[in-house]
């Protein structure tokens, strides 16, 4: 893989709910090892947008293209699956299953494999993914005794676990004290270096904008309005987007 390679191509993307128009032609483009913030205030798309990538919602129009592959044209759960496993997607309350400890949340999406671990290497995974995220005593925990962040580093662990090539961080530090939401900020620029991982991050933290983004696009009005780094955005003479930094 050449490190200028696309990931994930976005072209005049567009979906409507009923008479809502909420996507009105969005062109994007991430690539290789890069972390893109998405900014936009509340009811803009954004959700919406990273649940099109990976088909939970389907587009009305426009091109998607992920890891080479057009995804309106997975039309079999086979296909579909298959590329879910590539593309991690860390929604914004961590979504762990309460019956279930820490370690048997990880090893559920093993478990769903057709081509499954065997047990020992199933271990070996559920280790190596709370050692990422600094949480390896919390394996026999139930998420009830987790504080906030570290349910934060639990889904994202389990997100880890299927080695994906894309993560898609849905709101990642909503919640959380400012000291928490600075470590899962930090945490996120870790495993992208670690792993080579682009990433789409949704976020009104511009904290954690700051920190995990190399590039940054702005969504007004249905479409994409502004794009460029943290401090390019920053710096530009528009009221409607200082508000962001202020």
């Amino acid at each position: 893989m050449k490190e200028e390679e696309i990931v994930i191509d976005i072209q005049e993307l567009k979906k409507s709910f009923g008479d809502n128009e909420v996507l009105k032609g969005m062109n994007l483009q991430l690539h290789r090892k890069e972390n893109l913030v998405i900014l936009g205030k509340s009811g803009t798309g954004k959700s919406v947008l990273i649940k099109c990538i990976v088909k939970l919602i389907e587009p009305d129009e426009g091109r998607l293209r992920v890891l080479d592959q057009e995804v309106k044209d997975l039309e079999a759960d086979e296909e579909l699956n298959k590329l879910r496993r590539r593309v991690g997607f860390l929604f914004q309350g961590g979504a762990l299953y309460d019956s279930m400890s820490v370690r048997e949340n990880l090893r559920f999406p093993l478990e769903r494999l057709s081509d499954k671990p065997s047990r020992d290497e199933m271990e070996d995974r559920v280790y190596e993914a709370l050692r990422s995220v600094g949480l390896e005593k919390a394996i026999d925990k139930m998420p009830a005794e987790l504080s906030g962040g570290m349910k934060k580093r639990i889904a994202l662990a389990r997100t880890l676990i299927l080695k994906p090539a894309i993560v898609l961080y849905d709101e990642p530090t909503t919640g959380l004290d400012p000291a928490t939401s600075k470590e899962i900020s930090q945490l996120i620029l870790e495993m992208q270096q670690e792993y080579d991982i682009s990433s789409i991050i949704i976020t009104h933290d511009m904290a954690c904008a700051r920190i995990t983004s190399n590039k940054m696009k702005v969504i007004r009005n249905g479409v994409f309005k502004y794009k460029g780094t943290y401090d390019e955005l920053r710096e530009k003479n528009d009221p409607w987007l200082r508000d962001f930094f202020e």
